[in-house]
C-alpha cells in the first residue's frame, strides 16, 4: 500500500513539470532525459526503493532496458525499504492465525496500512469508493446502510471495499520491523497472499487462450518463494524480497540484468564509524551542527505543519527527524540533547555524553559505543528523500511518494537561509500500461465491475487497450449524470434505459400510481383539514365574543349603582350568553377532534401506509441500483487509472510470456525529472 519509492499515492499535481519547466504534455524524449542525468551525475546510481516486490516496483526494469538500449550505462540500486513496521491491525477478527489477509474499505479497515505484504490481482487496485464518494454522486449512503438487511457495518464494508486487493497484516501485539521479520513467522502468510492474487488472476485468463502460460508464471514465482522459505528458515522477509527482485527483473527483461545491485535501507543507512562519512549522511549534519541545527529543525517543522506528520516538539526535547533502528531494541525517534542521546524505542535507550554531539561522525561514535555497529539511521518521511538524494537519483513512478512536496518545501527553506544542498533530482516514470497492452494476444474474462462498464464479459487485450480510456471517460460522465439525477421517477426512467432486464418500467408505473393515490388521499385530507381550520376560526371568534361579554359585564357592574330587577336580569343575560358560547365551543372542539381523527385515518391508515411503503421500496431499489452503477464506475475510473500508472509487475509475463507487452511499455514510458529545490529557492 505504501512502498517507499511510492509512499502512498498522492494526486501528483506537483509532478506536472519537468525540472526545466517543460509542460506535462511536452516531455523530452527518454534518451534526452537520461543522457542529461548521466552527464550531470555520472557517479550517481539510480535508486529504486520499494517495500514489496509483488506490486509495481520491478516494472522499473523499464529504466534498465532504456539505459542499456541507449548505451548510457549507469548503475541501478534495487532496494527493499525494510526499516518500517510490518502492517498491524486492531480489527477484531474471527479467523485464526497471526498473519491474515484483509481487504481495504471505508469501514472496518479504513485505517489499514499495509505495504510489505500486499497484492493486487489482475485489474485489482487498493483504491476504494468512499462514503463521501457515494454522497458526492447523489446517493443517500448512510440511509441505505441503516436500512440494509445485512446490517449497517457489513453494508459499509461491502459497498466501499476495494476490488482485487488484499493486505497481509499482523494480529499480534509486537512491533515487527520488516528487516527483522522472520520467514518462519510470515512465510506461510506470504504464500497464502500469492495464492489469493495468482488464483484470482488466472481465473480472468480464458482456459483456451493463455491460461496455461499464465499458470507457469504463477507457479514459477510461487516456487521461488516456497523454495527460498524452505531453504532459509532463519532468514527474514527482506532477504526473500532481495532474492526475488533480480529474478523478477530478469523475468521482465528476458535476461539477467547487468549493472544492478540489490540492497535494503537497513544496510544502505547503516551508520557506524566507517559509513558516517558517506554523502547520504551529510543531510543529518544540518540537524547536529550548532550553526544550522535550529534552522534545520524550523524548516522541517514548517514543512510538515498542517499534515498528519508530527512536528518535532511532539517527540520531546532534542528530537530530530530521524529514527534509529537497532536489532535488539527496535525502531525509535532520535533525540539529541547536550548531555544524552535518546532512542525512543518501546524500552527507551539513553546514551550519556561526555560532550555534546555536533556531527554525524560523533553521533556514529555514540551509537556504536552503546548499541554496536549494526545501527541504522533512517530519515522520517520528509527527510529520508533529502538524505538519499545527496548520493542517489531516486526513481519514482508517476504517483510515487506523497511527501515530495513537503520535502521540497523544507529544502527551499534551508536554501533561503543560505544552506547549500547537493541534491540529485527525482527521475519520474510515466507508464502507458493499458495502452501498451495492444501488442499482447490474450483473451480475458473481465471482473464483474469491468464487465458492467465495458458492456461485455470477455475481451481481447488489443480491444481492451483500444477502448479503456473511452470507458473511463464514459464512466466519469455517467457519475456526473447520476449525481444530477435526484428525483425518483427520473432515476427509474434512466434505469429503464440502461437495464432492460429488470422491470423498471413496471416500477415506474407502480411508483406513479402510488404517488397519485397518495395525492388523492392527501386531497381528501386537505378538505378535512380545511374544515378543521374553519372550526378553529369559528372557535377563535367565539373566544373573542366571550372576552367582549366579560368586558361588557364588568362595565355594567361598575356602572350600576342600584341593582334593580332590570339590572339583575341584564347581568344574568350576560351569563346566559357566555354559557351558550361555551357550549358552542365544546361542540366545535368535539368536531375538531373527530375531523382530525378522520384526517389521521386517511394520512396514516393502512392504505396510505402501504402506499408509502411501496414508494420507499421502489426508491430503495432504485438507489441500490444507482449505488451499484456508481460503485462500478468508481472502481473502473480509479482502478484503471491507478493501475495504468502502477501495474503489478507479475501481470506482464502472465498475460504476455513473450515480453512484447513489457517492451511496448518501455517504448511508451515518459521520463521527466523533478527537482527537490524550487527554482526561486
Amino acid at each position: 500500500m505504501a512502498p517507499m519509492g511510492s509512499v502512498n499515492a498522492g494526486n501528483g499535481s506537483h509532478h506536472r513539470m519537468t525540472e526545466n519547466g517543460a509542460a506535462r504534455g511536452a516531455l523530452p524524449a527518454a534518451r534526452e532525459v537520461l543522457a542529461q542525468l548521466r552527464a550531470r551525475f555520472p557517479d550517481s546510481a539510480f535508486l529504486a526503493l520499494g517495500q514489496t516486490v509483488f506490486w509495481d516496483e520491478p516494472v522499473k526494469a523499464v529504466l534498465r532496458r532504456l539505459l542499456d538500449s541507449f548505451g548510457l550505462g549507469g548503475r541501478m540500486v534495487l532496494g527493499i525499504h525494510d526499516t518500517d513496521y510490518f502492517a498491524k491491525t486492531r480489527v477484531r477478527l474471527d479467523r485464526p492465525g497471526r498473519f491474515v489477509l484483509l481487504p481495504h474499505n471505508d469501514g472496518t479497515t479504513k485505517d489499514l496500512w499495509s505495504a510489505a505484504g500486499e497484492i493486487s490481482t489482475l485489474f485489482g487496485s487498493e483504491t476504494f469508493p468512499s462514503r463521501h464518494d457515494y454522497a458526492r454522486n447523489g446517493l443517500p449512503f448512510d440511509k441505505l446502510a441503516a436500512a440494509s438487511p445485512m446490517g449497517r457495518q457489513a453494508f459499509i464494508d461491502a459497498m466501499t471495499e476495494a476490488w482485487g486487493w488484499r493486505g497481509l497484516v499482523y494480529t499480534g501485539s509486537r512491533d515487527l520491523i520488516v528487516h527483522r521479520l522472520a520467514l518462519r513467522e510470515v512465510g506461510a502468510g506470504i504464500l497464502e497472499m500469492l495464492d489469493w492474487g495468482f488464483d484470482n488472476a488466472l481465473a480472468q485468463v480464458l482456459p483456451d487462450c493463455c491460461q496455461g502460460e499464465a499458470r507457469k508464471v504463477a507457479d514459477t514465482v510461487r516456487g521461488w518463494c516456497q523454495d527460498y522459505i524452505a531453504a532459509h528458515p532463519d532468514k527474514h522477509l527482506t532477504h526473500l524480497y532481495q532474492d526475488l527482485l533480480p529474478r523478477l527483473y530478469a523475468l521482465l527483461l528476458g535476461q539477467i540484468p547487468e549493472n544492478i545491485t540489490v540492497d535494503c535501507t537497513a544496510h544502505l543507512l547503516l551508520l557506524n564509524l566507517e559509513t558516517a562519512s558517506l554523502p547520504r549522511f551529510r543531510f543529518v549534519n544540518l540537524f547536529l551542527d550548532p550553526s544550522t541545527r535550529d534552522t534545520a529543525i524550523s524548516a522541517y517543522n514548517a514543512a510538515v505543519a498542517g499534515s498528519e506528520i508530527y512536528t518535532l516538539d511532539r517527540f520531546g526535547a532534542g528530537a530530530l527527524p530521524f529514527d534509529v533502528v537497532d536489532p535488539r531494541h527496535g525502531r525509535g525517534t532520535l533525540r539529541v540533547t547536550p548531555r544524552v542521546v535518546f532512542v525512543e524505542t518501546r524500552q527507551p535507550v539513553a546514551i550519556g555524553l561526555k560532550k555534546p554531539v555536533e556531527s554525524v561522525q560523533e553521533l556514529a561514535e555514540a551509537l556504536t559505543a552503546k548499541l554496536g555497529d549494526h545501527v541504522t539511521l533512517v530519515g522520517k518521511a520528509v527527510s529520508l528523500i533529502s538524505m538519499l538524494a545527496q548520493e542517489f537519483i531516486f526513481v519514482f513512478n508517476e504517483e510515487g511518494s506523497m511527501y515530495v512536496r513537503r520535502t521540497r518545501h523544507m529544502n527551499d527553506l534551508l536554501a533561503q537561509q543560505g544552506i547549500a544542498l547537493d541534491l540529485r533530482p527525482i527521475l519520474r516514470m510515466r507508464y502507458a500500461t493499458w495502452d501498451a497492452l495492444t501488442v499482447a494476444q490474450s483473451t480475458l474474462r473481465l471482473p464483474d465491475h469491468l464487465a458492467a462498464t465495458f458492456g461485455r464479459q470477455t475481451i481481447t487485450t488489443p480491444e481492451f487497450a483500444g477502448c479503456w480510456q473511452q470507458v473511463v471517460a464514459e464512466q466519469g460522465a455517467l457519475c456526473q449524470q447520476l449525481a444530477n439525477t435526484r428525483k425518483p421517477l427520473e432515476m427509474l426512467a434512466y434505469l429503464g434505459t440502461r437495464d432492460p432486464v429488470t422491470p423498471w418500467a413496471e416500477s415506474q408505473t407502480a411508483y406513479r400510481q402510488a404517488k397519485e393515490t397518495l395525492l388523492e388521499l392527501r386531497r381528501k385530507a386537505v378538505v378535512i383539514q380545511e374544515a378543521v381550520q374553519e372550526r378553529y376560526r369559528r372557535l377563535a371568534e367565539l373566544k373573542a365574543r366571550q372576552v367582549a361579554i366579560q368586558q361588557a359585564k364588568g362595565a355594567h357592574f361598575r356602572a350600576t349603582s342600584e341593582w334593580t330587577p332590570t339590572e339583575t336580569e341584564r347581568r344574568a343575560a350576560f351569563d346566559q350568553e357566555f354559557a351558550e358560547i361555551e357550549r358552542q365551543k365544546q361542540a366545535l372542539c368535539t368536531e375538531i377532534r373527530d375531523l382530525r381523527a378522520q384526517r389521521r385515518a386517511i394520512e396514516r391508515g393502512p392504505e396510505a401506509s402501504a402506499l408509502r411503503a411501496r414508494l420507499a421500496e421502489i426508491e430503495e431499489a432504485a438507489e441500490l441500483a444507482k449505488l451499484q452503477l456508481v460503485r462500478n464506475a468508481l472502481l473502473t475510473i480509479e482502478g484503471l487509472t491507478h493501475t495504468n500508472h502502477r501495474p503489478s509487475a507479475w501481470w506482464l509475463p502472465m498475460l504476455d510470456s513473450c515480453g512484447a507487452w513489457f517492451q511496448r511499455i518501455v517504448e511508451t514510458t515518459g521520463l521527466y525529472t523533478e527537482s527537490l529545490l524550487s527554482d526561486n529557492a
